[in-house]
Formats: structure tokens, sequence, C-alpha cells
């Protein structure tokens, strides 16, 4: 399993550069804000990358109508690419809505780099804390907007079974990357209604209906010290996907056409947990400080092309939703 684009994401939730000094450091600035202005920055940065890998962890389950013969199993190799809208990649504070907040610029209101920004310039922010003045810049984007792509990868498998159904899984336990700890597993049920209507049936297309369940988790341990003192400090997030779909396709022995018309629904929920103590002028202590939700809804269509030649397939897919997606799949047939 590739988790690159997924480990990507989630280090962007958490505002890590490559030293654990500059991670506390972020820390320490996000948290003096206080917790309701660092909830609603932090969650309009990482906004992009949470939807993107939610949009895409929707994608890639099925490549055709036609399900597969009972106890027939097809493995995969399902890749996506869900591409970021040039309006994702930045977003304003209006620092109006807080009480110790402001820009040194005195403007009420700036547009910054989202996570996955790079053309807007961040901002410098000014918190008054009992007195104490702390000045600081609101985070860059990493500089991947010409890419214009969060990718991610998976493994799946699907079995057919009695019925004209097929049911699909996608099940990782969790691992360590990069100090991040990954798991997914996700659920996919379809069913050809086109073999139970005879007109259908005898025809060269067919129709079935497909439903899946997607769910990512992810958690990550700070090493505490420096400014920021505490105790189990850590970020998690988990997030879900649902998605509803009619298919259709052709049904000849190699090259075949797919379309798809459905709804996809997500949601994610971050939260920093622990207890952090900042060693300011007055020390101030945080219990458990975030917890912020992103959510993703919508239709969607699909259309792709499914090559078999044996035990051996390609498909490719386009998926038109709130980020686009393309999707390339290697298969692999066992009888």
């Amino acid at each position: 399993m590739k988790f690159s684009g997924l480990a990507f994401g989630i280090f962007g939730l958490l505002l890590l550069s490559s030293s654990q000094v500059a991670a506390q450091d972020r820390l320490k600035q996000f948290l003096l804000v206080g917790v309701e202005a660092a909830e609603e920055i932090t969650a309009g940065y990482t906004a992009p990358v949470t939807e993107g890998l939610m949009y895409g962890l929707a994608g890639g389950w099925y490549n055709s109508a036609v399900v597969r013969d009972k106890w027939n199993v097809e493995v995969s190799i399902v890749t996506n690419g869900a591409f970021v809208p040039s309006d994702a990649r930045s977003y304003v504070i209006d620092t109006d809505r807080f009480d110790n907040l402001a820009t040194l610029g005195g403007e009420a209101r700036v547009r910054v780099p989202t996570i996955l920004g790079g053309s807007a310039t961040p901002a410098t922010l000014v918190a008054t804390v009992e007195g104490e003045v702390f000045e600081f810049e609101t985070p860059e984007g990493l500089g991947v907007s010409d890419l214009n792509l969060l990718p991610n990868a998976f493994l799946q498998a699907k079995v057919g079974l009695p019925y004209a159904t097929e049911a699909g899984i996608r099940l990782f336990p969790k691992i360590d990357v990069g100090g991040v700890e990954l798991g997914m597993f996700g659920l996919g049920l379809q069913h050809e209604f086109s073999r139970w209507i005879e007109f259908l049936d005898q025809s060269p297309v067919a129709l079935s209906v497909f439903g899946s369940y997607t769910h990512l988790g992810a958690d990550y341990a700070f090493e505490t010290g420096g400014d920021v003192l505490g105790e189990n400090q850590e970020i998690t997030m988990d997030m879900d996907t649902w998605l509803f779909e009619l298919v259709g396709s052709t049904k000849f022995e190699k090259l075949n056409f797919y379309a798809g018309l459905g709804y996809v629904t997500g949601k994610s929920d971050t939260r920093l947990l622990g207890t952090y103590e900042l060693q300011t002028r007055t020390p101030v202590t945080f219990t458990d400080p975030f917890d912020f939700q992103n959510e993703v809804s919508g239709f969607r269509a699909n259309l792709g092309a499914n090559l078999r030649l044996g035990w051996f397939g390609l498909n490719t897919a386009y998926t038109f939703q709130g980020y686009n997606n393309f999707t390339l799949g290697i298969n692999f047939n066992i009888k």
C-alpha cells in the first residue's frame, strides 16, 4: 500500500515542519491565539487536504456494472488523484471575530494560503494574552499548487456472491509512516439488477447499484519539551466517506466502457488531545484544546474504460465532483 499522499495530508494537519523544535513553536503560536481562533485557522488551512482525501477515498471502487461470477475474485491496485480547485488554495481569516487577535498591518480580513496553496502570502498575526503581545506568521502553503493533484493509493479485493451480487473490501492494519500511524478499511457492495430484467440481460448493457463505506484513521504523538510542557500530547483524525451510485456499462469480452451517477458524503474529525502548558509571563494551560470537523457532500458523475486480457486488466476513470478525481487501476482476476 502506498501511503505517500495520505501521510502528506496528515503531516499538513499536524502543522509540522522538518524539525520537532519548529513543530513546538507552531503549536505554541496556535494555542496562544485562543482555542476558537486556533480551530478556525487550522480547519481553514487543512480543508483542501481533508476534503480532497475524502473525495479520493470514495473513488476507484468499481470498474464495471457487471459483477463477478459466484466466488470469483478480483484483486486490484488502485491509484487516485483528486484535483485541487483554485479557490481551495487560499482562505480568509477575519480577525474581527476574535477578541485578542489582530493583524500586524491592521487589516481585519486577510487572505492566506491553505496547505496546498502557494500564491497567497502568509499574514502576520498579533495575539494578546494576559497583557503580553505575541507576533507570528500564518502557515505557508507547501508549494504543491503547480501539481494541482492530491494522490492516494490502496489495494482492494472483490468477490462474486450469489444472486448477482459482489462484495469488495479495503483493509489495512495501522502502520507507522514517519511517526504517523495510519490505518484504513472499507466495504463495498454491488448488485447487478439488470440480470433480473430479461431484455436488459440479453442486451450488451448492464446496470447495477453500488454502495460503499471507507474509514481512515491516523494519529501522531508529540514529543513534549521546550516551551510547551504537559503530557499525553497527540493529534488524531478519523475520516469516513459514503458513496451511493447507479452504474452502467457495456459487457463485451475485452474492451468496455462504464459510467456512474451517484452521491458522495464524508466527514473528518480532527482532535488535539492532551495537556499543554505554555510558559508565558503568566503560564496558560489547555486540556484537549482542538476538536473540529470538515465535511463534503454532493452529486458525482463517473466515466471510465476497462480493458480485460484474460486474468489481467486495466481500467481508468474520471469523476466529476467537488474535487474532480482521476483513477487508474490494475486488476488481477482469479477464478
